[in-house]
């Protein structure tokens, strides 16, 4: 290595640690400000417990919307999809490129096929002579 990269390279982390250095100071500033904020605000205790817990309820319940929401346009989804591919199982069927049961099919599985494939259950030893 020659002395210019070992220079370059003492360099670089100095800079990456003034860096998290700063990181530090800005965020022990942050929690030393909310910490001021909360003692020295004009309300009372029993006031800004009060609106910490408000504040709480209403994050909480837009989170359970959201997970609601999500979970209604997942099901939607599936739903969509499964139709999709009962439409396309039954075009292939009216095509005759496949024979597949239609009907209720549990989750985690798949559809049944009519055809079973042929096993040959003559042993190979025999098949040799």
């Amino acid at each position: 290595m020659k002395l210019i990269d070992l220079l370059n390279e003492r360099k670089r982390k100095a800079q990456r640690q003034e860096k998290v250095d700063t990181a530090k100071k800005i965020a022990l500033g942050t929690a030393i400000g909310a910490i001021t904020g909360i003692l020295f605000a004009p309300k009372s205790g029993k006031e800004t417990r009060g609106d910490i817990t408000k504040k709480t309820k209403e994050a909480t319940d837009t989170a359970k919307k959201s997970v609601k929401d999500s979970v209604e346009s997942i099901i939607d989804a599936k739903d969509k999809i499964r139709g999709e591919i009962k439409e396309k199982v039954k075009e292939f069927k009216e095509r005759d490129m496949i024979e597949v049961k239609i009907g209720k099919v549990e989750s985690d599985r798949e559809p049944e096929v009519d055809e079973e494939p042929e096993v040959d259950e003559e042993p190979q030893s025999n098949r040799e002579m």
